[in-house]
């Protein structure tokens, strides 16, 4: 089980990792720069090919996903360095030796974090937003439908003409992404899940932050090389938004956004060289459309990032825009108005109708004034939202003081420390405004969700933690140099090891104040993450091991028959799960006026079917031949309680093995499957 595990994990690296590094390479990147921003370009590949095989009606296998654009984009590799070689990279230039560094510690740390704490494989995070996550890949992978534009638990073209309710568009590329990779290692959806997860965490954003700070410390090798314990031991992002939602694609596209930012970056650090500098630039803008598949809130964390780099060359530069023969507009000037630009183009976005519903979801404020602060500044960004546990990282938040006093003390620098800056008053928005408008224009585009946010703010955390403890490192050659072994020339690298190696326990396992439940408690970092990690792969509500060992039977025994399901008793999964074909995939929107009305009178008369001719029309009309009942305990068949309303599923519910009109066909543990007479 493990071993295809870990092997599923490679082949989603390998999807990922290959057609992006040859698109790279076919764009004229260097290797090392195509290398660390190949899973942005390789997800362009993978949502470009889904999208254009989906138009064309072409079964979207994973040779024709992955195989076929590899081959023409090795094609145009080999024919680019053979008559077209590439222009050099002007930009910093990364050791390969780093590359190493990111991806032992990217790996040690996916292991520690998720893969060790997982209890099996096929384990997954039994939450809302699991629900479409997990349907959705399924129904791409039974469809073989990839598009990333159309992400629906109905899209079999069977399905398609019974849905419970029209969805609306929601980016699917990760769900693409997915379901490529479960049909090509031939395993479970869940196994899938996680296994994609871990590769994005775990190697994905080391090697995309590694891109990042290379770009923005050049020359600085300590400073990049800290970097690999400063990205990985802060416990909100990627590890702890996992638990969280769980909003995986928000995952992958925040795994990916420090490789974006560095593209765009590097385009204009090519000396001169303006083939370079359109090659990056094609990079970045594919890059970013494959990104935004993932989630379209990269586009706005992106600009939270470049922005203030923007802006800090723009008034570093001798740049002159002259308005007539006596007036013109210097470089401050210049830079003035690209920041004011900037601030009217992201309110003036909030206005747009398309992104109404994303600006106007507010989720509401969970601390006081002062604990939002105290939040903020402790790196404990989710402290006292419930059920997300978060307990103070008091070393990181010294190293990133340190760092952001360091970098704002030097003009060069100082920029590095605005998108922090700008995400922590983010931070502590989310955390205590009630302020509706407020909370829209500054982050309506995360749907406001505090741990989205919080993830934002660990990631351009980074540099600055990175910084910090290089100046600690740097403070430790200072003292050795006070003794004979002044001349010694590994001691920088020496000290980074000693600062790296005390650094990563105490950040994760210095006590600090945390929340257990609405109470506080004293709790280190790691002690925290891993009982909400614990608790989020229970696998024990509302769908246990018991019912899902049912339900692979009644898959087995009806094949591709339709079963009307109760979905507040697990079943809701059981699609995605055990690919058994159940009507009912959501766990909201019954009663609303986009619910089918065969859907509404299946839910309230199903059990007067032998008697109510405007049933039997219902059940026919969506040619459902069985009726799936399991858990009827009202505490413990849901965790979302407050949209379980029993009187909405009477027709289900009232079912007995004595209702006229049903026949058992198979019983056990309580669960019982009707075949509808």
């Amino acid at each position: 089980m493990w071993p295809s595990f870990y092997a599923t994990v490679f082949v989603t690296l390998l999807f990922l990792g290959a057609p992006g590094y040859l698109l790279g390479r076919a764009l004229g990147l260097s290797r090392v720069t195509a290398l660390l921003a190949s899973a942005p370009l390789g997800m362009a590949v993978i949502c470009l090919m889904g999208q254009a095989l989906s138009a064309a009606g072409v079964p979207a296998t994973p040779a024709m996903m992955v195989g076929l654009p590899s081959a023409l984009l090795l094609a145009a590799a080999l024919l680019r360095s053979r008559f077209l070689p590439g222009a050099r990279d002007g930009a910093p230039a990364v050791h390969p030796a780093l590359v190493a560094l990111f991806l032992v510690a990217g790996l040690a740390a996916g292991y520690v974090f998720l893969a060790g704490i997982l209890p099996s494989p096929n384990a997954f995070h039994q939450d809302y937003d699991s629900v479409h996550h997990i349907n959705s890949i399924r129904a791409m992978m039974d469809s073989l439908s990839m598009s990333p534009l159309d992400g629906s638990p109905y899209i079999t073209e069977p399905d398609a003409l019974v849905a419970v309710q029209p969805t609306g568009y929601y980016p699917s590329g990760w769900h693409v992404l997915c379901a490529t990779v479960a049909l090509a290692a031939n395993v479970s959806v869940a196994n899938a899940v996680n296994a994609v997860n871990l590769a994005l965490m775990s190697v994905v954003y080391p090697l995309s932050m590694l891109l990042l700070l290379s770009s923005v410390f050049p020359g600085r090798t300590r400073v990049v090389a800290l970097g690999s314990a400063a990205s990985l031991t802060l416990t909100i992002f990627p590890w702890g938004v996992c638990n969280w939602g769980p909003v995986y694609p928000n995952i992958a596209a925040f795994a990916m956004l420090p490789a974006l930012c560095a593209l765009f970056m590097r385009a204009f650090e090519q000396g001169g060289s303006r083939r370079a500098m359109a090659c990056h630039l094609i990079a970045w803008f594919l890059s970013t459309c494959g990104t935004v598949l993932l989630h379209p809130n990269v586009v706005f964390s992106m600009a939270v990032f470049l922005a203030p780099w923007i802006v800090a060359r723009l008034g570093g530069s001798s740049l002159r825009l002259r308005l007539g023969p006596r007036a013109s507009l210097g470089p401050h000037a210049l830079a003035a108005l690209f920041a004011l630009f900037c601030v009217v183009a992201w309110v003036g976005a909030t206005k747009i109708p398309a992104l109404a519903g994303l600006v106007n979801y507010h989720w509401g404020p969970f601390a006081s004034g002062g604990d939002a602060v105290a939040n903020v500044l402790c790196l404990s960004y989710m402290r006292g939202m419930w059920p997300a546990p978060d307990a103070a990282q008091l070393f990181p938040a010294a190293a990133l003081l340190a760092g952001a006093v360091l970098l704002v003390s030097r003009r060069e620098t100082r920029w590095v420390a605005v998108p922090y800056a700008i995400a922590a008053c983010m931070v502590y928005v989310a955390c205590s405004s009630s302020d509706d408008a407020l909370r829209s224009v500054l982050i309506g585009y995360w749907y406001s969700d505090p741990y989205r946010i919080g993830s934002l703010a660990t990631i351009f955390s980074v540099p600055l933690v990175s910084y910090g403890l290089d100046a600690v490192a740097e403070g430790l050659c200072k003292l050795v140099r006070l003794r004979p072994a002044r001349a010694w020339r590994a001691l920088p690298a020496v000290s980074a090891l000693v600062v790296a190696a005390a650094y990563v326990p105490l950040a994760l396992l210095c006590p600090g104040q945390a929340q257990n439940g609405f109470s506080q408690e004293t709790s280190s970092p790691w002690a925290t993450y891993q009982s909400y990690t614990y608790r989020a792969y229970s696998h024990d509500a509302p769908l246990t091991y018991q019912e899902t060992d049912f339900m692979e039977s009644v898959c087995r025994l009806v094949g591709d028959d339709l079963v009307i399901n109760q979905p507040f008793d697990g079943s809701v999964f059981g699609y995605g799960v055990t690919g058994l074909r159940c009507y009912y995939r959501f766990f909201s929107g019954y009663g609303s006026s986009g619910e089918a009305w065969q859907s509404r009178v299946i839910r309230q008369r199903l059990y007067n079917i032998a008697n109510d001719p405007q049933v039997q029309q219902a059940v026919a009309s969506i040619g459902a031949r069985y009726v799936l009942l399991m858990s009827t305990d009202e505490r413990n068949n849901t965790f979302v309680k407050d949209t379980y309303d029993a009187a909405k599923w009477r027709g289900i519910n009232y079912i007995a093995d004595d209702t006229p009109g049903f026949e058992l066909v198979l019983e056990e543990n309580g669960y019982r499957l009707y075949r509808i007479t």
